[in-house]
């Protein structure tokens, strides 16, 4: 079977050990999957992950968490957090999404793929930078049928567009606005709040 991509799991959730390891492999990745943070750290070093994804059980300390951004935040490697803990509390600009175990069910394969296989044909990439906020953007966009990508950090916008082309490029923090613009060269790309609707930018859409 064709290696899809790397995905390195940091894993102290055993209720989901199974269902991602095995549904992920059954796929065709190669998954590292440890609650070993030292083997974690060590086997980062030797092979390069496609995606770095940290799975937490409910009981885990927002402190420990916090403590785990701060080792990979010089990371190139999207980084993806999967917890009930509130975005406010382990909010770190390293982080590229947020899950909670609900979502991941959802939408966990679907980030993963675009990282690792791409292709995929998302009406809007937004650029997220401050996903402590209720988005109503977000919300706004998918109940009118928009396939919409979030994400919270420039860095894996830049690797999202190197297998992804999206119809516009969003981003909802201003000073960011004009480095994204010479970064990605892309023809559609303007500034929103999380506190808007879709609407208002949807004559681009088409």
């Amino acid at each position: 079977m064709q290696n899809l991509g790397n995905i390195f799991l940091y894993n102290n959730n055993a209720l989901n050990k199974e269902l991602y390891h095995s549904e992920l492999e059954k796929r065709g990745y190669f998954v590292f999957d440890t609650d070993n943070l030292h083997k974690f750290s060590l086997y980062n070093k030797e092979i390069t992950p496609d995606v770095l994804l940290f799975d937490f059980d409910r009981h885990t300390k927002t402190s420990f968490i916090t403590s785990l951004e701060h080792r990979f935040e010089r990371s190139t490697i999207p980084l993806i957090v999967v917890s009930e803990s509130p975005k406010a509390l382990i909010y770190h600009p390293s982080i590229s999404h947020y899950l909670n175990h609900n979502e991941a069910k959802t939408d966990l394969l679907n980030i993963i793929e675009t990282y690792s296989i791409g292709n995929k044909t998302h009406h809007i990439l937004y650029i997220n930078l401050k996903p402590f906020e209720p988005s109503n953007f977000t919300k706004s966009a998918k109940s009118k049928g928009y396939k919409i990508f979030e994400v919270h950090n420039i860095n894996s916008a830049s690797i999202y567009l190197k297998k992804n082309l999206p119809t516009i490029i969003c981003i909802n923090f201003l000073p960011a606005l004009s480095k994204s613009k010479k970064l990605f060269s892309h023809p559609k790309t303007f500034y929103v709040e999380n506190k808007q609707n879709v609407e208002e930018i949807e004559q681009f859409l088409h």
